[in-house]
């Protein structure tokens, strides 16, 4: 199963509309603990949030800020069991809360339990009215899950509603262009990276979309792009390379985009003898000599 990330739409919750039991004193106590996770949270220091927040619980068994964040904390330091557990026991109060369900289905499929936090998260969506985070967010747990099928649809119904929705085109493009479907991918591709420009990562995928697409000049543009703006990405130098001294037919680029790929680091042998073995490769010998003078030519 890929590993994707969630787009969770979670905030820590604040102090307001909260009560308990306890004493004006120990409710002091406890908020300020709970201060001191929403503290350390910030810091992105999930293991000290959780510590503190665990100790507001201890103080002040209502405090259900606390709570609620202690389960994001558990989620976010990786403790996916204690997180459904403590999930769980606060539910039980509140099977309703949507911010809750949300962390529990994120837990769920960390923990391989994809099933259920298919389940989990189709409750978000009905509580939350359909809005569109939460769409969004379930087809990325279909996709992540390995239902494809599923996870395109509910990709298409996002676009049916906001046609112009750049990610869930983004992540529909990805899954399309992995099944083959090049054609029907490049446009919503292409759509993410003008919304996008900053994202390499749009970009190289365009890229590799329009060289199985064998729209040529427009992958070597796309491959330039990205190198123009990570010297370091050898990958991208070398298909630039590969593409401009085959279908380009351009030794001078070719040979720079190749050497370049080299001198940070390209270390793929069979990337490049299955390059020297390219019918119509241009500047053969001098491409040969670029790989062997840092062992790239083999034993």
């Amino acid at each position: 199963m890929r590993a994707v990330a969630l787009v969770l739409a979670l905030a820590l919750a604040s102090m307001a509309g909260l009560t308990s039991c306890a004493t004006d004193q120990l409710r002091r106590q406890a908020a300020a603990w709970t201060d001191i996770g929403n503290a350390w949270a910030e810091l992105g220091r999930w293991d000290k949030a959780g510590d503190a927040w665990s100790r507001a619980i201890a103080i002040d068994a209502g405090q259900a800020v606390a709570g609620y964040n202690l389960v994001r904390a558990l989620a976010e330091a990786g403790k996916y069991d204690e997180a459904i557990a403590t999930a769980d026991r606060y539910l039980a109060s509140d099977p309703d809360n949507a911010a809750v369900l949300s962390i529990e289905a994120f837990a769920l499929h960390k923990a391989g339990r994809d099933e259920e936090a298919i389940r989990v998260y189709r409750r978000v969506v009905v509580l939350n009215g359909g809005d569109a985070a939460s769409q969004y967010n379930l087809a990325v747990l279909l996709e992540s899950s390995g239902l494809i099928d599923e996870a395109l649809a509910a990709y298409d119904a996002i676009l049916v509603a906001r046609p112009d929705d750049a990610d869930a085109s983004f992540r529909k493009g990805m899954l399309l262009s992995a099944q083959g479907k090049v054609q029907e991918a490049i446009p919503l591709i292409e759509r993410y990276a003008a919304a996008h420009d900053s994202s390499l990562a749009a970009h190289r995928a365009l890229a590799g979309a329009y060289e199985r697409a064998s729209r040529f000049a427009d992958a070597i543009d796309q491959y330039a792009l990205v190198t123009s703006r990570d010297a370091t990405d050898t990958a991208s130098w070398f298909s630039l390379a590969r593409l401009r001294l085959t279908v380009a037919a351009d030794a001078k680029g070719g040979l720079e985009a190749l050497k370049s790929a080299l001198q940070h680091g390209f270390a793929d042998k069979e990337g490049a003898a299955r390059l020297l073995a390219t019918p119509g490769l241009v500047a053969t010998d001098e491409a040969r000599a670029a790989l062997g003078a840092v062992g790239m030519l083999g034993e």
